[in-house]
């Protein structure tokens, strides 16, 4: 990370963007924890060259990346420590620097000592759940309102509820599209997708998006999602817990259990289908 004396900031991290929302929860942390504008923030990620990130997968890529810069501008303000109110420029003017570089590094609990170093030769270590001295998910619960038409069988499902707690929430409108979507997904899962294979070519046979079921607008009515505030100083130096996955998780179980109590059949393999009701 580097700070000039303007507030114009760079943040280097080999992290990457695949909708998890990394530029704007690290230019975030940055802007936050120095005391200068967002815009002031630029943000690389997606380079093998930069400091090593873990993969981006099993929600840690907040969680991660946000800890190691929190670590880094802490860094930079002890060294810009000076009287109360002082200007940034002064600061600098002080120190008598034009700049100042700090790099730093993030080993979650009950990761190995060495992680870092294995990081760097491409071997990524995930952690937290339910291993270390305490346990370090995030947690929600889904609701589901399903309909079954007495005479098609057709299921819809009109209305949805989740709430979730994980951790600080480095952008309450990034997490709730990131819930948003999973919920939809989950839905999705539950009665549409299914991925169909001919036993006698070994080919996929629905290998496109006119062939594979996925829920349209008119599939998806009333989605409601409630971020339920949570503080963990223990998780990581940012109090952030992943919540890429969280929100689909439950939500096919929901579908089914819905059903279950709509038809009396209890059905346990996905996608849940016209047929698997026929015997109502």
């Amino acid at each position: 990370m580097r700070l000039l004396s303007n507030g114009a900031t760079r943040v280097q991290v080999a992290a990457h963007e695949i909708g998890n929302g990394v530029y704007t929860v690290v230019g975030q942390m940055a802007a936050e924890q120095l005391g200068v504008p967002l815009s002031a923030v630029s943000v690389e990620v997606g380079d093998s060259l930069l400091p090593p990130a873990p993969v981006a997968g099993g929600s840690n890529t907040t969680a991660s990346a946000c800890s190691a810069v929190l670590k880094a501008c802490e860094a930079i303000r002890r060294k810009l420590a000076g009287p109360a109110g002082e200007r940034l420029e002064d600061q600098f003017k002080r120190l008598g620097v034009g700049a100042i570089e700090e790099y730093a590094e993030f080993i979650p609990p009950g990761a190995p000592p060495d992680a870092i170093k294995q990081l760097y030769a491409g071997k990524p270590t995930l952690v937290g759940g339910a291993q270390g001295a305490k346990r370090m998910y995030a947690t929600g619960a889904e609701f589901v309102e399903v309909r079954v038409n007495a005479r098609t069988r057709e299921i819809r499902v009109p209305r949805i509820v989740g709430a979730f707690a994980a951790g600080r929430l480095m952008n309450t409108r990034t997490a709730r599209s990131q819930y948003l979507g999973g919920m939809i997904w989950g839905i999705s899962s539950a009665l549409h997708e299914a991925t169909e294979i001919d036993r006698g070519t070994a080919r996929y046979v629905n290998d496109n998006l006119a062939d594979y079921l996925m829920p349209v607008n008119a599939d998806i009515d009333q989605v409601e999602i409630i971020l339920v505030p949570e503080q963990d100083d223990f998780v990581n130096p940012a109090g952030v817990k992943g919540l890429g996955e969280l929100a689909n998780v439950g939500t096919a179980a929901a579908v089914a259990s819905a059903v279950y109590h709509a038809t009396g059949i209890r059905v346990r393999e996905l996608p849940i289908r016209i047929e698997k009701l026929l015997d109502v």
